[in-house]
C-alpha cells in the first residue's frame, strides 16, 4: 500500500498575499512598510515601529528594522520593492527579506546572506543586513513569534520563490 507524505511543518508555501502570512511574518512585513511610509512622510521611523513592536513586547525589535532598513537604503542594488501598508500582495523582494529573517532565526547565517545576495544587496551590504536579522530573529523568538522556513526542501540551496 502507498503511503502520502505530508510535507514537514517547517516548510510552508511561498506566500502571495498578506493573508497568506503568519503572524510572525505579518508583524515583519507591516514593519518594513511602516518604515517605509514614516520615511516618504519625513518622519522618524522610530516611534511609529516602537508602537507596533510594543504590541507583541518586543519594543527594541524596531531598532534592529531600523538598522536593516537602512542598511537596505544605503547598499541595495537598485530600488527594492516595498509597497505601501494598503498593498494586499508581496512583492519578490518582502518575500526575499521574509525568507532572509526566517532563515536568520533558524541559525542559517549563510542561506540568510546568500538569499539577501541575490537580487538585493552586496556581500557587504549583506553581512550588515545579516547582524539586524539575526537580532530581530532573537527578539523574536523570546516573544514566542517564529518564522515559518519556507524552502523547496531541507536539501534545498535556494528558497522556492528566488
Amino acid at each position: 500500500m502507498g503511503h502520502i507524505r505530508l510535507p514537514d511543518a517547517s516548510y510552508a508555501s511561498t506566500p502571495q498575499a498578506m493573508a497568506d502570512l503568519w503572524p510572525s511574518e505579518t508583524l515583519i512585513l507591516t514593519a518594513l512598510r511602516d518604515w517605509l511610509d514614516a520615511v516618504r512622510q519625513g518622519e522618524s521611523p522610530l516611534p511609529r515601529l516602537g508602537r507596533l513592536m510594543a504590541g507583541p513586547g518586543i519594543p527594541d525589535a524596531a531598532l534592529s528594522i531600523d538598522r536593516l532598513l537602512r542598511v537596505i537604503a544605503r547598499s541595495a542594488r537598485w530600488q527594492v520593492d516595498i509597497r505601501c501598508a494598503c498593498c494586499p500582495y508581496l512583492s519578490r523582494d518582502e518575500q526575499r527579506l521574509l525568507c532572509a529573517a526566517a532563515e536568520a532565526q533558524a541559525g542559517l547565517p549563510a542561506r540568510a546572506r546568500a538569499t539577501l545576495q541575490t537580487g538585493l544587496l552586496p556581500r557587504q551590504g549583506a553581512e550588515f543586513a545579516l547582524a539586524s536579522l539575526e537580532g530581530l530573529g532573537r527578539l523574536m523568538r523570546s516573544a514566542g513569534l517564529i518564522l515559518p522556513r519556507r524552502f523547496a526542501g531541507q536539501g534545498a540551496d535556494q528558497p522556492a520563490w528566488l
